[in-house]
C-alpha cells in the first residue's frame, strides 16, 4: 500500500519547481512588499 503510493507521488512532482520558484521568488515579495509599505503608510502603527 504505502509502496506504491511514494512513486507516483515521486512521479508527478517534477512540475512543482516550475511552481514554486516564481511563487517565492516574485509573489510572495510582492505580497510582503505590499503589505509592509500599506503597514509603514499607516496613521496609527499603534
Amino acid at each position: 500500500m504505502s509502496g506504491s503510493f511514494l512513486p507516483s507521488i515521486l512521479a508527478y512532482s517534477s512540475f512543482l519547481p516550475s511552481i514554486f520558484v516564481p511563487l517565492t521568488g516574485l509573489v510572495l515579495p510582492a505580497v510582503i512588499f505590499a503589505f509592509l509599505f500599506s503597514y509603514i503608510e499607516r496613521e496609527d502603527i499603534a
